[in-house]
């Protein structure tokens, strides 16, 4: 794999990009397997603006996006009954717990993850040695629905975080 930087400074501005191309892959003794971390593409944005009359202003943002994880697809479904009773076991009236079959190993893909994160912080200097910041901070700006991971028994898909605001007080002292 390999990284391609580009950044930018000024008094005001801070501008930082990567994008990452990479292929990981393991060998389990039988076959060469995508691991759960292997990401293909994944871009990263970041930018700082500081504004105001005493630059007391900070507006900041960060963008990923990334290409899916691979995951073992399901296959199918079966009743997992318990033979703990041997021969004599009631097979006909027991529920049973679900079993997946699996395809596979690691041959899907997640979905494409991508999310904006903004940030607004005001600082209020007192002297050398006090001072304040206000932060408003936005994550996951536009509500991207990004898989977290998926359930296999209630086959239902669940997300990370929607639109997630915070406020915060900070004092230094």
């Amino acid at each position: 794999g390999g990284d391609i930087v580009l950044s930018y400074r000024s008094k005001k501005l801070y501008l930082w990009g990567v994008y990452s191309l990479g292929k990981v892959t393991r060998w389990n003794g039988f076959e060469f397997y995508a691991p759960v971390f292997d990401r293909r593409h994944n871009i990263n944005v970041v930018s700082n603006y500081t504004f105001g009359d005493e630059l007391q202003l900070e507006l900041s943002g960060r963008w990923n996006l990334g290409t899916g994880f691979p995951f073992t697809q399901t296959q199918g479904f079966y009743p997992q009954v318990d033979f703990g009773a041997g021969a004599g076991t009631d097979y006909i009236n027991q529920g049973g717990e679900l079993g997946v079959l699996f395809a596979d190993f690691n041959k899907g893909r997640l979905p494409t993850y991508h999310r904006l994160d903004l940030a607004l912080r005001y600082r209020k200097e007192w002297n050398n040695d006090r001072s304040m910041d206000i932060n408003f901070s936005i994550t996951n700006a536009y509500d991207r629905r990004n898989i977290f991971y998926f359930d296999r028994i209630r086959y239902t898909r669940v997300d990370q975080l929607p639109i997630l605001p915070a406020l915060g007080l900070v004092l230094h002292f």
